[in-house]
């Protein structure tokens, strides 16, 4: 990294840095109106790649923890010169302040992502002298590749946002290279001592992981039974207008990637981690996943949508996009698929099932425009079902939901219900019927324990490396609904994940 320093005194035309507060030799944490806190040694300063409102409302109180407990000594910025503005409003809230904020120049045309001299530029200018720095990238998924090949070529820690990163070639998403970058990335951060971990819902969660996925693994264990059926459906309640699916940059359609590369990774990784207890159980075997999809793309939108509904906010028009550039496909916001999971050598079938990941569900959206004052901004609410079957032994089914509360769009809860069959004749342990339920659930709440492990140094749950089988999935599922009916093909080996918290 020689050659940093020269490219950032480059670069210093392009950039501004918010005045840094001023430090101690021992780096004292900045706490703004927290109060008075004695001086610490920090391990790392944070880097934060994309100042949105979920790292404002979700993970600040993480970073708080972090600087007190001198895990950190306190946080920098750095994002696009398009969101200035949207930044200093969304700082004059929060108690916690950054020490610095490089704003990068925006480009239309560069939708694969930020060039790494830049990157380099930024992360010396906002680097302290002693003090290695941890990188949070939280930007728009088609930047992810660039931030975090950054971090892996330059032996820096990383925690990168869902789905791990989504391909771009002129300007439009390939999902068939996401394989061959998740392998180059994990192999060039074998040797290295940073560590690399991905955010997502799905490695600390109450239900699925302490719950479901430990709950399954013993008994598949302890009664040598494989996993014969997986069926899951996360409907997300998105509701975007016609319109919407041009013009945003949050959560984007119109760079060809949709919902795959937007909330259904959550549940593509718990997936995975359930089907893959079949290799755990059976590591003698070769499975490969089989898998075949459909899916809907807004264009789709005007014959699905209730017309009267539609029409009251000016979104009826059943000629949409027949006018919008030829070259620009959007992503899709609907996916069903079926699978079989099967054993290589036999050629036989151990499991079956079903994966749909569906935007277009029951919303909460009554409002035209979109209010910069919601996170909630097109009134999502979402609904999990999921069932796994040990074949003629055993079902354990959940069904996670959002239930508003109050009158704002962001006053939502979690409910979920837990309940297990079995034949308790054979297997007089159990209970033919079982039922457990859990109230005021957030969903957050795994995240945060994860941020909170990688903040602190102990994160292990949710490494890179761990993700190289989902990704594999997820390129999978982006594909088939390219190419609709057509089968795809997943070599399927153990999805290694601890199943109890640190």
């Amino acid at each position: 990294m020689g050659a940093i320093p020269c490219i950032a005194r480059a670069l210093k035309r392009h950039v501004l840095v918010v005045k840094r507060a001023q430090k101690t030799p021992n780096h004292q944490c900045l706490l703004g109106n927290l109060g008075k806190v004695g001086p610490v040694i920090a391990a790392h300063h944070l880097i934060v790649v994309g100042f949105d409102s979920i790292v404002a409302n979700k993970y600040l109180s993480c970073i708080r923890n972090a600087v007190r407990s001198g895990h950190i000594d306190s946080y920098s910025i750095i994002d696009l010169e398009s969101q200035r503005l949207a930044i200093e409003q969304r700082l004059q809230a929060v108690d916690l302040k950054p020490r610095g904020i490089v704003y990068l120049p925006d480009s239309e045309a560069r939708v694969q992502g930020t060039p790494q001299e830049l990157i380099a530029g930024a992360v010396q200018r906002l680097s302290a002298p002693g003090v290695p720095a941890k990188v949070y990238i939280a930007t728009e998924v088609r930047a992810h590749e660039a931030y975090l090949r950054f971090c892996v070529e330059n032996h820096i820690d990383s925690l990168v946002e869902k789905p791990v990163l989504a391909p771009m070639v002129d300007g439009s998403f390939r999902p068939s290279y996401i394989t061959k970058i998740m392998e180059e990335l994990i192999g060039l951060s074998g040797d290295s001592p940073a560590k690399h971990s991905v955010m997502t819902l799905s490695r600390y969660h109450q239900i699925y992981n302490q719950k479901v996925i430990a709950s399954l693994r013993e008994k598949m264990e302890r009664w040598e039974a494989p996993l014969t059926s997986f069926h899951i459906r996360a409907a997300g309640g998105v509701w975007n207008l016609q319109r919407e699916f041009e013009s945003r940059d949050d959560h984007p359609y119109k760079y060809g990637y949709g919902m795959m590369m937007h909330g259904a990774y959550h549940y593509v990784d718990l997936a995975t981690q359930i089907l893959s207890l079949n290799a755990a159980l059976f590591s003698d075997r070769q499975f490969k996943l089989e898998l075949s999809g459909f899916g809907a793309f807004p264009v789709d939108q005007h014959q699905r949508m209730s017309r009267p509904i539609a029409s009251r906010f000016q979104d009826g028009n059943p000629a949409w996009a027949d006018d919008v550039d030829g070259a620009l496909r959007f992503g899709e916001t609907d996916v069903t698929s079926a699978f079989r999971l099967v054993d290589i050598a036999s050629g036989r079938t151990v499991s079956l099932g079903t994966l749909s990941f569906e935007q277009t569900t029951p919303s909460i959206r009554n409002w035209g425009e979109l209010s910069s004052e919601l996170y909630n901004v097109n009134g999502r609410t979402s609904s999990v079902d999921m069932e796994a079957q040990l074949s003629t032994l055993y079902s354990t089914h959940v069904h996670c939901y959002d239930i508003p509360r109050g009158v704002s769009a962001d006053g939502i809860d979690a409910f979920a219900r837990l309940t297990t069959r079995a034949n308790a004749a054979l297997l007089p342990d159990e209970q033919y019927v079982s039922q457990e339920t859990f109230d005021g659930l957030f969903h957050s709440d795994s995240n945060r324990r994860l941020m909170e492990h990688w903040l602190n140094g102990t994160e292990e749950r949710s490494s890179l490396a761990s993700h190289l089988l989902p990704m594999k999935v997820t390129e999978a599922l982006a594909a088939s609904v390219l190419a609709p009916g057509r089968l795809f093909e997943v070599p399927f080996q153990e999805c290694s994940v601890p199943v109890s918290p640190h």
